[in-house]
């Protein structure tokens, strides 16, 4: 050591139990027969450069994101203190540099770049290897420096004790001559400043955490598979569940983008874009990755400052799901399978997911077919009942002798023909979920009455015995009857519509939401013709100004057996005019094709017209929302782009 570098280590204030390790180092790798007068490091492969990027984890992609203002400002700082700060994999391999380009440039004609290898085999004694060995910074500067290349420099050395227990290496680099009191105050501060950063103490995703600590949002969620999706797409945390499920580590997870890592769950972004609460989302993965069948998804966005910020994704598979759906009582529909742009029908929907999550009684009336179930399905899984059955029961479709049986089930030996062992009502079987009761305005008069009195009590004694049995269910009830004059002509009790009609819903007929038929048919287009594997191109100009003009007495369901037909009897190509029924061919009021033949071509000009004015209106009411817009179109978001640039979609 000369008297300058003796000088140096007393600015620095270095004690003498690192001297001692250092000289320690020093003396092997003499013994070892090391050539201490290289030039330079050892050549950098391409391989080793490729290695080096490989220690680039996600946490510390995330943790840059995360706080880029900082690290802009410690750019600067080390550009004006002529220094580099270097990250160092603990086995010793350079995968950053940051700061005085100068001086980065220097490093480089000598091999100390990206990639190279900083081990006491390799280059011998320097401040990256010894800070491993010691408890805190480490200098090393220049004659104690093992090769005569490093010698030129003042090196600061500190250990990082990094996420998922991987432990990196800070190294801080200056020519000696630039070394000062200063300088060596700044290079301790960074340390402090970077291992509070880079362990994530002070990270975005610690706020998103905290906010989601105070949520309940799961009481299973032990088993459970959590991640935590920041407003870029990617993950920044993800639970043990999910690591187990999904076969996957901390390493090859954190920091992915969610739809790289999961392309199925391509719809957790728009949660963000919209603050649109998810709950109960069917979802198949595509591949091995995980245990087959179903898995039920649920998406909770994260608010700070009136910005969501990140969304919670809870994902699960539980047995007791599973056993509903296997017996029929798990919901099959969610409000992401209702598809419309017309005002009414958005403004039902809207207020339906507004009402979901609550255990009021729900009434929807409407004619047929225009989907009273499917909105019941919709709210029951996005309810805090939706872990719970579904249980339905059509109440027009029991003979009058065997819905109290059903409802309320029976004791063993209660009538001819019954089960010895009895057997359990709906109401039993929808026990902390929820019941529908569709066609209600069918039930028997007698019937209703003892409804009413289950309602009240929340108990339920079955046909044939005395005891009654608890129960805790939430009633959603639908008709396409008039109730009201059902209870003029004594036809339905008027305490028990009272009692159903806590939350009405009343359907929008399809002739009133005419927009939404264009979405419906293209929607139910790509449907069948994927279920009966032909190529649909698109629906004929003719055959789109007939469904227009149709009035549709049989609603949504009349429409979507119309589309089926279609498909089945087009084969491939378009659905053409000729493959509709007669009741819509033969309307007067059909516009017919300028050729007088039927126009083959999909999108005619009134219709691209019309989508191109909702697409315009919706992007307005959306504030541009590309990704919502496309969703309440019922459209993929290229198919968007194609329809705002007015091209044929």
């Amino acid at each position: 050591m000369t008297t300058i570098d003796a000088q140096l280590y007393e600015t620095v204030g270095q004690t003498g139990s690192i001297h001692s390790m250092i000289e320690s180092s020093l003396y092997r790798c003499q013994k070892s027969g090391l050539d201490a007068h290289m030039d330079r490091l050892p050549p950098v492969t391409k391989e080793m450069v490729e290695r080096g990027k490989s220690h680039v984890s996600g946490h510390i992609h995330l943790m840059r994101r995360s706080t880029p203002l900082y690290y802009q400002n410690l750019t600067e700082i080390l550009k004006a203190n002529h220094t580099v700060l270097c990250y160092v994999y603990n086995n010793f391999d350079v995968f950053g540099r940051y700061g005085d380009q100068t001086l980065k440039d220097e490093l480089k004609r000598i091999n100390f770049c990206l990639g190279a290898n900083l081990g006491e085999t390799v280059i011998g004694t320097n401040a990256a290897v010894m800070s491993m060995r010691a408890p805190k910074g480490v200098w090393v500067i220049g004659d104690d420096h093992y090769i005569d290349v490093m010698k030129p420099y003042a090196c600061y050395a500190y250990q990082i004790p990094g996420r998922y227990s991987r432990t990196g290496i800070g190294l801080l680099i200056t020519r000696k001559e630039n070394l000062t009191p200063d300088l060596a105050a700044l290079f301790r501060f960074i340390e402090s400043t970077e291992l509070i950063i880079t362990t994530g103490q002070a990270s975005e995703d610690i706020f998103i955490k905290d906010t989601i600590v105070s949520m309940t949002y799961n009481k299973e969620q032990s088993r459970n598979a959590v991640l935590i999706v920041d407003n870029g797409g990617y993950i920044t945390y993800a639970n043990d569940r999910f690591y187990e499920m999904f076969h996957a580590d901390p390493l090859t997870t954190i920091n992915k983008a969610l739809a790289e890592h999961l392309p199925e769950f391509g719809f957790v972004k728009s949660c963000l874009e919209s603050g649109r609460k998810i709950t109960r989302k069917r979802v198949f993965v595509g591949d091995s990755r995980a245990p087959a069948g179903p898995y039920y998804v649920d998406c909770t966005p994260v608010e700070r400052d009136g910005e969501w910020i990140a969304v919670l994704v809870t994902l699960y598979r539980t047995d007791g799901a599973g056993k509903q759906e296997n017996q029929g009582f798990a919901p099959k529909y969610t409000f992401d399978d209702l598809l419309g742009v017309s005002p009414k029908f958005v403004q039902l929907k809207t207020f339906a997911e507004r009402i979901a999550d609550t255990n009021s009684a729900v009434f929807i009336q409407g004619e047929s077919g225009t989907g009273k179930e499917l909105f019941a399905h919709a709210i029951h899984g996005a309810s805090c009942r939706r872990e719970k059955p579904f249980v339905s029961i059509n109440c027009a479709a029991l003979p009058k002798e065997l819905i109290g049986s059903e409802l309320f089930g029976y004791v063993g030996g209660a009538f001819t023909g019954a089960n010895r062992s009895g057997a359990k009502g709906k109401f039993e079987l929808a026990d902390g979920g929820t019941l529908f009761l569709d066609e209600i305005g069918e039930m028997p008069l007698e019937m209703q009455s003892v409804l009413l009195r289950v309602l009240e009590e929340n108990a339920v004694t079955r046909i044939g015995g005395d005891k009654p049995i608890s129960i805790n269910v939430r009633i959603i009830t639908a008709t396409n009857r008039d109730l009201q004059q059902y209870i003029a002509d004594g036809k339905f009790r008027a305490d028990l519509y009272y009692r159903l009609n806590v939350i009405n819903l009343n359907m929008v007929p399809l002739r009133e939401r005419k927009e939404d038929i264009p979405i419906l048919a293209e929607a139910f287009t790509t449907r069948y013709a994927a279920e009966n594997n032909v190529h649909i191109q698109g629906i004929s100009q003719n055959a789109l100004y007939a469904l227009m003009d149709y009035r549709w007495p049989g609603n949504v369901r009349e429409l979507r057996n119309v589309i089926e037909r279609g498909v089945i009897t087009a084969g491939n190509g378009y659905i053409q005019l000729r493959h509709l029924p007669g009741s819509l061919t033969h309307l007067s009021d059909v516009e017919p094709a300028q050729s007088g033949k039927d126009e083959p071509e999909a999108m005619g000009t009134k219709y691209v017209q019309r989508r191109r004015e909702i697409a315009l209106r919706l992007m307005q009411e959306l504030d541009g929302n590309k990704t919502l817009v496309a969703k309440r179109m019922g459209i993929s978001r290229s198919t968007l782009y194609r329809i705002l640039r007015n091209e044929k979609a």
